[in-house]
């Protein structure tokens, strides 16, 4: 049958968006997204999307429309029927589903609905419990559409890649080592969040010498991985990769935009984040010049180090998967501007990667360094949703 509706939908490209629109809805929907294989679905659809030449930015516009419509539909259904829900026939033969996500809910709060996204057994679950227990329609509103900006281009980058590659001719070595490269990224995301999840005194030190460590791993075999960086420089148009004009070039006068940020925690007598910030800046200028980054690429790393201190300053105390989940909000910021370097040919691939080392490594040596002398405390609300929010104002206004 899946066969059958993945032939039909090659043969009537028109309907597409249409088909991905409503995987996703599906996928997000109460006790249907409990059935219905939405990963296998949205991944097959993308490579349909992309071989029949449908943007990226339209896929993933569909599926985002998709995503939100359906949570929205599922919490509306807990906060009609609260504890009611459960006299469903369904639910009734399998109440633990509700179980694991009450439970999952009043452990991580809030931060369920956008962990929720990415974790199978409960991803159509939590908006139903969030809905049941009541929780602000406003908040669940802003949570969703920002959780769904990150759930959308990472279920649809995968199957609209595949698409693309498979009327991509690439030499015979770009796919072992762009294996390597994931590989290698995979090594150190997730022994780094493990380091971290320790919660030692020495944890980010250890975090941030895996990821110095990826980044001299990565400059010494820099000529090896020459077929991946330069079949990537010369498909960038084949790839459609997001991009903008205004953001071709980066200048260094860049990162005046975090003065404000800087004057803000001085006003709140935030001694502690300000010398993060600092201490995170010099630190990316002397891995910077140790490497021998050229100026994009070390503004770059500048941008990304900004980044990385604001997600520390927002997160302090805090569960380590809540503090985790926040890694998701950069992401659409930081595809839009790597993306549009490699466009454009401002960088090369393997400069990128290590500008990203260059910025992670050095805020987590600034956060080693900071808790040394004690415990970072947290911003003020206000002042949090205010430094959070900052990076994509500017973004908005660089643009326009």
């Amino acid at each position: 049958m899946l066969s059958d509706l993945t032939q039909w939908l090659g043969a009537h490209t028109q309907w597409l968006g249409v088909a991905i629109f409503l995987v996703s809805l599906t996928e997000s929907l109460a006790v249907a997204g409990l059935v219905v294989p939405g990963v296998f679905l949205l991944f097959a659809f993308a490579a349909l999307a992309a071989s029949a030449d449908m943007s990226l930015l339209e896929a993933i516009a569909w599926a985002f429309c998709g995503a939100v419509i359906g949570d929205l539909l599922s919490f509306a259904l807990g906060r009609w029927f609260h504890q009611d829900i459960r006299r469903l026939s369904l639910f009734r033969r399998h109440p633990q589903w509700i179980d694991r996500g009450e439970r999952f809910f009043r452990r991580y709060g809030w931060v369920s609905v956008v962990l929720g996204r990415f974790i199978g057994p409960i991803r159509p679950i939590i908006p139903l419990v969030a809905g049941m227990f009541d929780m602000p329609a406003w908040r669940f509103v802003a949570i969703n559409l920002l959780s769904a900006l990150v759930w959308a281009p990472a279920y649809l980058i995968p199957g609209y890649s595949a698409g693309r590659a498979a009327r991509w001719a690439v030499p015979p070595l770009f796919w072992n080592q762009a294996l390597s490269i994931a590989v290698g990224a995979v090594i150190v995301v997730g022994g780094s969040l493990y380091l971290l999840r320790l919660q030692r005194r020495w944890s980010a030190l250890a975090a941030a010498a895996l990821c110095l460590l990826a980044l001299l791993v990565l400059s010494a075999n820099q000529s090896a991985l020459a077929i991946f960086s330069d079949t990537l420089v010369s498909s960038r148009q084949f790839l459609q990769l997001p991009r903008s004009e205004r953001l071709a070039l980066l200048h260094p006068s860049l990162l005046l935009v975090t003065l404000p940020i800087a004057a803000l925690l001085l006003l709140l007598r935030q001694w502690g984040a300000v010398g993060l910030l600092l201490l995170t800046l010099a630190f990316a200028l002397l891995l910077d010049w140790i490497i021998g980054l050229s100026l994009i690429a070390a503004t770059s790393s500048l941008v990304l180090a900004v980044l990385g201190a604001l997600l520390v300053i927002c997160n302090r105390e805090r569960p380590f998967w809540w503090r985790a989940s926040w890694l998701l909000y950069p992401l659409p910021f930081l595809a839009l501007l790597l993306g549009n370097l490699l466009q454009y040919q401002a960088l090369e691939p393997l400069e990128l990667l290590r500008a990203l080392l260059c910025a992670a490594s050095a805020s987590l040596l600034a956060c080693w360094l900071i808790e040394r002398f004690g415990p970072l405390p947290r911003p003020p609300r206000t002042a949090r949703w205010a430094i959070a929010l900052w990076p994509y104002l500017v973004a908005a206004w660089l643009l326009w």
